[in-house]
């Protein structure tokens, strides 16, 4: 009854208010024009999936998502059994931003709306054996449709946000009916697995891996290359990043920088604003010379021989502040001013060197622990910040001492994507052994042509 109504309903209302939608934003009509031709499309790269090879299907909704996964995906490579790996997105931003020819992937797709038949025939042509959801990504049609196919479905550093609605007594049931029909939820501590028993009421199925953003920079710390134009102050002790900037925070740190240059001439600001228009990139330009500061745009940047004859740099691409952070000595992440929340800590972190924030740490327990070890610190003025980073940049034996911590605190995290890729392969093995036991000897020599 409920995927009658879901499908009869839900499923039409919200695609007309999507229409609607587009016609005010542009990231909807891109949303809703690239996936025109999924299907003809994907029909043709079916040839590139081996049929004698297990297929996985990872899904993943923004950019985050798809990095989360990185690692884990890594991990089935360089495992004994070869696969054919499939990446569906949702995000016309993540897929345009990706490198489509990523050798990790044999296909990279849109997946399409959660439409009844568009899922059904998705489905049919991946003809995947296992499917693993980053996150929260779960559409009702896609579940349904793989457990009625009896493939098997993990949800992966899954998060149950304290603002869901998910386990309100009014709304529990549609979401069991959905969440009933996953292999297992793979979720980052104890907190988020008891607040999904209740939506998931399967505790011998709910498993805590810890948290594979830590993996997932660390791979790409370990996996990435620098940038080109930037090598010249990779010698530079005196260089801060700013990554993930909002305004608030982007006048505070230029106003500090001024006094910063007056004691280290050398000294180099990079800021990475978290919106790249050109009316922002214009503001904070403006704001630099108000402050006697010299700025380049980084694509105006011709050689890396012109970084040197500026004062600070204004990152106008989206995309490579995991790149910049390794040019940090110290680095500053955004999003601390405002009620938002903080970004990513640990991408900066994964670098072994100090990182500061704003005041508002609720939803960032990354930070708190880093404040905690003493190797993150918080500010909340232009005074504070300068204090910061005087003590750590005139101070060298503090300086290297709190790098070691911030190594030690991404160290202390690592290693969720083995127990995830441990958990899911585990249990695959046991349901197919249980399932050899029903098979005649014909369909035993067919299994084994996949193993």
């Amino acid at each position: 009854m409920l995927r009658l109504i879901y499908n009869a309903f839900i499923i039409p209302v919200l695609y007309v208010f999507t229409i609607l939608a587009a016609v005010f934003s542009k990231k909807i009509y891109k949303s809703l024009q690239v996936r025109e031709n999924i299907l003809k499309t994907l029909t043709k790269k079916k040839i590139r999936l081996n049929p004698y090879k297990r297929t996985v299907l990872f899904h993943c909704s923004s950019m985050g998502e798809y990095k989360q996964i990185l690692p884990i995906v890594n991990n089935l490579r360089q495992s004994s059994v070869d696969y054919n790996i499939v990446l569906s997105l949702f995000s016309p931003s993540v897929y345009e931003n990706i490198n489509r020819e990523n050798e990790l992937f044999d296909i990279i797709t849109y997946i399409p709306f959660d439409f009844f038949m568009q899922t059904r025939n998705f489905i049919n042509i991946i003809n995947p054996q296992l499917v693993i959801i980053s996150k929260h990504d779960v559409w009702p049609n896609f579940i349904w449709e793989l457990a009625q196919k009896d493939i098997s479905i993990y949800l992966v550093n899954a998060l149950f946000a304290d603002d869901t609605k998910m386990d309100k007594w009014y709304i529990r049931f549609f979401f069991r009916s959905i969440f009933s029909k996953l292999s297992g939820i793979i979720t980052i501590n104890e907190k988020h697995r008891q607040r999904f028993l209740n939506i998931f009421p399967y505790p011998e199925k709910l498993y805590i891996s810890g948290d594979s953003r830590f993996d997932t920079v660390i791979f790409e710390a370990e996996n990435s290359a620098g940038i080109d134009l930037l090598n010249r102050i990779e010698t530079n002790e005196h260089v801060f990043v700013a990554g993930s900037t909002w305004p608030v925070a982007e006048t505070i740190i230029i106003e500090t920088w001024n006094k910063i240059k007056n004691k280290y001439p050398d000294a180099f600001l990079i800021i990475v604003p978290h919106e790249v228009d050109n009316e922002h990139i214009y503001k904070i330009e403006t704001i630099c010379q108000e402050n006697n500061l010299k700025s380049i745009v980084y694509t105006e940047l011709t050689t890396s021989e012109d970084i040197l004859k500026y004062d600070c740099m204004i990152v106008d691409v989206i995309g490579i502040l995991s790149k910049v952070y390794r040019y940090a000595n110290v680095a500053y992440v955004g999003g601390g001013f405002s009620k938002s929340g903080l970004h990513s800590v640990i991408e900066p972190a994964v670098f072994g060197i100090p990182v500061v924030f704003g005041p508002n740490l609720d939803k960032s327990p990354e930070a708190q622990e880093m404040k905690y070890m003493d190797c993150g610190n918080d500010f909340s003025s232009s005074s504070e910040l300068y204090k910061s980073i005087d003590t750590l940049w005139s101070d060298r034996d503090l300086y290297r001492k709190i790098c070691e911590l911030s190594t030690e605190f991404i160290n202390n995290h690592k290693g969720a994507t083995d127990r995830i890729v441990d958990v899911i392969t585990g249990n695959i093995t046991k349901n197919e052994l249980e399932k050899v036991k029903s098979l005649t000897e014909e369909e035993i020599e067919e299994l084994s042509r996949f193993q």
